[in-house]
This record gives C-alpha cells, structure tokens and sequence, in this order.
C-alpha cells in the first residue's frame, strides 16, 4: 500500500551548530585517516586478523525523505569521497517515507555499491516515541509505527524478515526498548547496540554505561559508534566491521556474527579474540581459566587495555604510561571464569591529534563480547521423535551448590522452536516432555544453561515397550 509522508514522531532534532562547525573543519583530515588503512610491519593487528580486514563507516544517517538534508545518492557520494567512509546506511524514519522514497533509496544504493571500494546499504529506523529506536537493516520492505505500533509487532516483523536490528541512542529514555527485556524469538535479529551516537561517543558514557544492563539480560549485542548524521558532517567516530573483504553479503554477515567494534577514533584497528574465536563468538567447553588475544594500533598513543564482564565490571586491565610509545600493542590476559560469562575489550587512547569536538582528551573503542560457556553448560541432544507412538524426554540435572538458569531450544525441520525455561535448584533434575513443545519426526534439542548440568535424552516407542538413552554433547561438531 502506497505511504503518504508524514509529520512523524520523532522528536525535536538536537542542533549543536558549534559542534557542526567544528566538524566541518576537521572534517578532511578525518577522511585522510580513513583513506590511509596499511598495517604496520610486524604488527600484530595484521597476525592476529588471519586475513581478516578493519571496515570504517556508519549505520545511521537521515536525508531530506525524513529529517535530514539532501538525497541519498548525495548522501551516499559524500560518504564515499569525502569522508571516506567504506560502508554507509541511509536509514530514514520509516514513518515519514512513501514508497517512492523507500524504493529510490535502493536503486540509489545500487548504484553507489561498488564491491571492494564502497558498500552502500538502504534501511530504515523505526521510531517509536515510548519503546525506542530501531534501525533495520537487509529487509526489501519497510514498516513503520502506523503498521507495527508495539514492540511485540515490530519484533515479530522484524523475525519474519529475517532483518537486522540496532537499538539507537539507548541512553534517550530508561524506559526504550522495555529495558531491554530479553526476546528470544529476535535474539538473532537484534545484533547492534549504539554505544556511541552523534556528539556522544563512547568516551562520553552517555550510551556506553547502558552496554552492560542490555548485555546482562541476555542480548547478544555488537556495539556501534553512528553518526546519526541529518546532513552531510561527521564526527570521528566510526563502526567497525571486521570481514573478509567488501561486500554487502560480507558486511551483512559480519554484523549478524557480531564481528563488530565501535571507535571514537577515525581509524583505531582492534583484535579481540579468544583462541579462534573472534569478537561476537560464543566460546564453547572453556576451562575455569580463560585467555584472551588483544592487540590494538593507531598514529596515537593507546592508554589502557580493559577486559569488561557482566555489571560493567573490570575483569583485567593494562596501562601504559603517558610518554610511552604505546601506539601498536599487544596483550594477551587470562581470567578466571566460574560460570558462563561475557567478555569485551574496552580500548582508551590519548586524543593527541584532537579528534574528538568534545575536547574530553580520550577516545574509547569497544568490541563486541565473546561469549564464554563453561564445559557443561551447554548440551545438544539428537535424534529425537515426538510424532507416530514415539515420546522424547529431556532430562536435566544440576549437581551443583546454587540454581542453574536453563532454556531449551527444539530444532525441526521446520527450524527451532522456542522450548521452556526454568531455574533448576540445586541438586536437583528436571525433565521435560519434548512433545509438549513439537510435533516432529525430526527434532533434536539445545540445553543452555548459566551454570554446569548434565543433560540427557530419552526416546521410548510401541506403548513404552522400546526406548533407550543417551547423554548429550557439549558442542556441536560437522563430524564425530
């Protein structure tokens, strides 16, 4: 159906002109450090990336189809030479574009996608004035708050699309987003937190003390630093994608594994990785001792190194002094870990090229987390049937002293469903009816849980007179 533009409900613009101006001065030697992206010799960036490469850009800018100025190829243009941007999304507020304006946006993106040199993207941020902002991503149609006026449609919009979701400027109003209430139906869909917005970067707080409140109800998030630009200035900050190369398939895939980071410097490049395991991976079976890779390189002196775990806390930390030369570094800490747990790398640098138009003498990256299971705390059981005279029962115990919070997940043919969660005291064994949940010749289950269980499955057949057991595994595997 055919949208006329309206009004919209997206709130008073923040006009901050001295900023505005100080941008536009500053605003050729940021796209020169965008420009010039060669590693080091023996830098440890490039060892560490395996082949892997730093993407700068930005996922959230407006044009005049919404509140901004401009038209996207005029904003797409700009990103490409001017600021020298390798990606950039033209999000406008869907409750003010027709479809008109949605589809020249695409050709317009299509005709600014240059593999290797530029990804252009076309989305669009749902804007809703009690449940928040959202910028979606890799969707062919659009909604707005008109057709999805609740956080449950637009949820159940996005996951039928198969889009990717950012939470924009958390840090607006405490009550966005149900305070970030888990959805497990959209966990794979929500992929992007704004950690840094406009004016405010990460080394402002402003959004970034948020990261960890969102993060500990379960989200599995990446961090941005967008511009949220209505015009054609930039702040230093950029979102990171690490890819392979430069593609939309690339960048797209890189968001959904949350291989992100986000930086208030220009062209700051970051490895976090744990093992193989990259930034936005989940780390299976870890020991009660866990160590990390970080190594970090910039034309300016880097002045301390962070690991961050739940509730904000500092899990580890490196310093260097001022007068250093810290500009290309490499650390590789270890922790304890006593249940699953979540880590990422908050990275300070010293402002010495006068980046930031705050004048706060920092600038601040975070990566995404890795996420940690302890060995135990995740099982996967197969072969599994509730339909014809067969039953399957999943069985688990908690041998341990406190509650293991654990969720099932089903997987059919027809793709997973959402099974039950429950908080299983200690030393205790619950056990669920997987027919309850599906009814499937085919299904198989994921036991996730916060602490170590032990998970079983037992399938029975012809009134009970057959069946047998089997323990599951701790990690998925192609072979065995």
């Amino acid at each position: 159906m055919a949208r006329e533009k309206g009004r919209g409900i997206s709130g008073p613009l923040l006009t901050v002109a001295l900023v505005a101006v100080m941008v536009a001065a500053q605003l050729l030697s940021f796209a020169a450090a965008d420009l010039s992206r060669g590693y080091g010799s023996g830098s440890p960036v490039q060892a560490l990336s395996e082949g892997m490469k730093h993407y700068f850009g930005n996922l959230h800018s407006h044009t005049a189809y919404s509140d901004g100025t401009g038209t996207p190829a005029q904003g797409y243009a700009w990103a490409r030479d001017t600021a020298g941007f390798d990606f950039y999304a033209v999000t406008d507020h869907s409750e003010d574009l027709t479809e008109e304006e949605w589809s020249d946006t695409g050709l317009q993106a299509d005709a600014f996608d240059q593999p290797g040199r530029f990804v252009a993207l076309r989305g669009f941020e749902w804007t809703h004035p009690v449940h928040g902002h959202f910028c979606v991503l890799g969707t062919g149609i659009f909604t707005d708050v008109n057709e999805t006026p609740d956080l449950g449609s637009f949820y159940a919009w996005i996951d039928a699309e198969d889009a990717i979701a950012q939470f924009n400027h958390p840090a607006r109003f405490e009550t966005h987003f149900d305070g970030f209430s888990y959805r497990r139906e959209v966990a794979d869909n929500v992929c992007l937190y704004e950690t840094g917005n406009g004016p405010s970067g990460n080394n402002t707080g402003v959004h970034l003390e948020r990261y960890p409140l969102a993060l500990d109800q379960g989200w599995r998030l990446a961090p941005a630093d967008n511009q949220d630009n209505h015009s054609l200035n930039a702040f230093s900050h950029r979102t990171v994608v690490v890819s392979p190369g430069l593609s939309r398939e690339e960048i797209l895939d890189a968001i959904r594994e949350r291989r992100v980071y986000s930086s208030d410097d220009p062209n700051l490049r970051v490895v976090f990785k744990q093992g193989e395991h990259w930034m936005g991976s989940v780390a299976y079976a870890c020991g009660e001792r866990v160590r990390f890779d970080v190594a970090a390189e910039d034309d300016e002196n880097i002045a301390r190194l962070e690991l961050i775990t739940a509730g904000g806390a500092v899990a580890a930390k490196k310093e260097f002094a001022a007068g250093e030369d810290s500009r290309v570094v490499a650390w590789s800490p270890e922790v304890a870990v006593d249940e699953s747990a979540y880590m990422y790398l908050k990275v300070t640098e010293r402002d010495e090229n006068g980046d930031d138009v705050l004048g706060r003498g920092e600038q601040v990256a975070v990566t995404s987390p890795i996420w940690l299971q302890r060995a135990g705390t995740n099982w996967y059981l197969a072969e599994g049937c509730t339909q014809g005279e067969f039953e399957t029962w999943v069985l688990v115990q908690n041998p341990g002293d406190a509650p293991a919070r654990v969720a099932l997940t089903f997987m059919t043919e027809n793709g997973p469903v959402d099974g039950p969660t429950a908080s299983i005291p200690a030393r205790t064994r619950l056990t669920w009816n997987a027919g309850d949940y599906v009814d499937s010749f085919h299904v198989s289950t994921r036991v996730e849980s916060d602490r170590p269980v032990v998970a079983e499955r037992a399938v029975y057949w012809n009134g009970r007179t057959g069946g047998h057991d089997s323990i599951g595994v701790t990690s998925p595997a192609p072979t065995w």
